[in-house]
């Protein structure tokens, strides 16, 4: 796990993100104004999500890894643990957020 997290450090982009379920007119546009300007920086066990309206920090754990595939633990700054599934392809890092609203499919670039 120690290289999957190696393999995380750094700072991506957001690219894209497909909810499974639509999400109601203020989640829309808080989605729409980060796509393509969100940043997420990664190391050390602690994150940074920095957008248009996205300010925040946290921890994070790499939960396992296999090949390119990791399973990540995100926990906000109070505490609320978001889990994704993701995979390294390249300099992008395709995943998918198991936890409601932001539930769905998405990729960073490394940035």
């Amino acid at each position: 796990m120690v290289v999957a997290d190696q393999r995380l450090s750094g700072t991506w982009r957001l690219r894209r993100f497909a909810p499974e379920v639509a999400l109601d007119l203020p989640l829309q546009a808080v989605l729409a104004s980060e796509l393509g300007n969100l940043t997420v920086t990664f190391g050390s066990g602690q994150f940074t999500a920095t957008g248009p309206g996205v300010n925040l920090s946290g921890r994070y754990s790499v939960l396992s890894a296999q090949g390119d595939a990791i399973e990540v633990v995100v926990y906000d700054p109070d505490g609320v643990a978001r889990h994704f599934t993701a995979q390294f392809v390249g300099t992008v890092l395709t995943f998918h957020a198991e936890d409601k609203p932001w539930q769905g499919d998405g990729a960073l670039q490394r940035a």
